[in-house]
């Protein structure tokens, strides 16, 4: 059986080596990014966008008849999606879609795990999202929903580690699934920092990788405090390698730092409670 400290070198080494096929923003994702230094977004533009991939556009249409959105008519192409939604929010919906598919691997125990972390990370986007707005930090709302999906990436990291040291040798190396959670708990702050540096992607991303599970947190830091709340909204609800439900959120001191209302807080588990239940069945 291997040591802790051994697999976790051994995961260092094969994502320092350049060997390990990391993580990528999806080709739609970076041209998602092009349109959206634009003065004005083009909706042409954008529906073209949703269109040149078919699984992008199945899950746009998807999630744009949750009941997240509360709609009460079925959207049955992208321009209406575009038209209930608006521009900027179809944009979170593409990014979320482009990137669902990084969420793979070859074996059926990394790949169940992938699972549940996609599940995590796609609702803590989108509730980092709704609290960033119902704080009157909407200016942040992007922010705010790209750090919720992109907090976690270091788990995906390691499991895509761990899935080729154990596929990628000649013989099968047995790793116990209690060592591949330990891992992924103690280690994936700082992978994910690391991946996100070789991304150059802004700080501000960087810093929520590495800071959202620390204990003396800059609660000034806007997008990270929030971004926190909502990775403790999804450890309520089960949705996550490290579930509690026996946490309050009205007691966090995220919560407190947000001055966010019981009521509100209610609300926004309520919220969370229709995402995931339309989310979980599409994924699987």
């Amino acid at each position: 059986m291997p040591r802790n400290d051994s697999l976790l070198d051994q995961i260092n080494q094969l994502i320092e080596s350049g060997n390990l096929e990391l993580p990528v923003f999806n080709a739609i994702a970076l041209n998602l990014q092009n349109l959206g230094t634009e003065d004005d977004l083009d909706v042409r533009k954008m529906e073209r966008l949703i269109a040149s991939d078919q699984a992008v556009a199945a899950d746009v249409l998807r999630m744009a008849n949750s009941p997240f959105y509360g709609g009460l008519s079925t959207i049955s192409t992208i321009q209406n999606a575009i038209v209930r939604l608006g521009l900027h929010q179809v944009r979170r919906l593409i990014l979320l879609a482009s990137q669902r598919a990084e969420y793979r691997a070859g074996d059926r125990e990394p790949g169940g795990i992938l699972l549940r972390l996609w599940n995590h990370a796609s609702a803590t986007a989108l509730g980092a999202q709704w609290i960033a707005e119902r704080v009157q930090a909407k200016a942040i709302g992007d922010v705010c929903f790209i750090g919720g999906l992109l907090h976690d990436i270091g788990q995906l990291v390691i499991l895509r580690a761990i899935d080729e040291i154990k596929y990628g040798a000649e013989t099968k190396e047995m790793i116990p699934s209690s060592l591949v959670r330990e891992v992924l708990i103690a280690a994936h702050p700082q992978v994910g920092y690391n991946l996100l540096c070789q991304w150059n992607l802004p700080e501000v991303y960087q810093r929520i990788a590495l800071n959202h599970h620390i204990d003396n947190f800059d609660s000034a830091d806007l997008p990270l405090t929030i971004v926190r709340l909502a990775n403790e909204a999804t450890r309520k609800l089960g949705v996550s390698l490290e579930p509690d439900n026996s946490i309050m959120l009205a007691s966090t001191p995220e919560a407190h730092a947000l001055k966010i209302s019981d009521i509100t807080l209610a609300e926004f588990e309520i919220m969370l409670e229709d995402y995931l239940s339309e989310a979980e069945p599409a994924l699987q």
